[in-house]
C-alpha cells in the first residue's frame, strides 16, 4: 500500500478522482454534503414489527405486501401527474400481488400488446 501526501493511498486517490468528476467545485461538493446531511436528519419512516400468532395468514401477508399503505402513498407521490388513477391501481396491485396480476394480464392487455405493457 503506497502512501501519498496526507496519508492517502492510491485507492483513496481513485475515489477522490471519481468524486471530483461528479463534484468539480468546492461549492458543488459542499452543497452535496449539506443535502446528504439534511437527508440523514429527516425523521425515519414507521417501523413495523409483526407476528402472525393468530394464524390470520392472508391478512398478515397483505399487510406485509402493501407496507401498511406506504407503497400506495409512494406511488401516488411519484406517479399522480403521469398516470391515470386506474393505471396507478394496477401498478399497486402488480407490486402487491405480482403472480396473480401477471396471470390475469390477458384480461387487461391484448396478446400483441403484451411486450409494450411489460415495458
Amino acid at each position: 500500500m503506497e502512501h501519498h501526501i496526507f496519508g492517502t493511498t492510491n485507492n483513496d486517490l481513485r475515489y477522490l478522482e471519481l468524486l471530483a468528476r461528479q463534484y468539480p467545485t468546492i461549492q458543488s461538493a459542499s452543497t452535496e454534503i449539506i443535502n446528504l446531511s439534511a437527508i440523514l436528519h429527516l425523521p425515519k419512516g414507521t417501523e413495523h414489527f409483526l407476528s402472525d400468532i393468530h394464524g390470520e395468514y392472508e391478512a398478515f401477508l397483505h399487510v406485509l405486501k402493501n407496507g401498511s399503505g406506504s407503497l400506495r402513498r409512494r406511488i401516488e407521490e411519484i406517479f399522480s401527474d403521469s398516470m391515470l388513477d386506474q393505471e396507478r391501481r394496477i401498478l399497486t396491485l402488480l407490486i402487491y400481488y405480482p403472480d396473480e396480476m401477471l396471470s390475469r394480464l390477458s384480461n387487461y392487455v391484448r396478446p400483441e400488446d403484451t411486450d409494450d405493457w411489460y415495458r
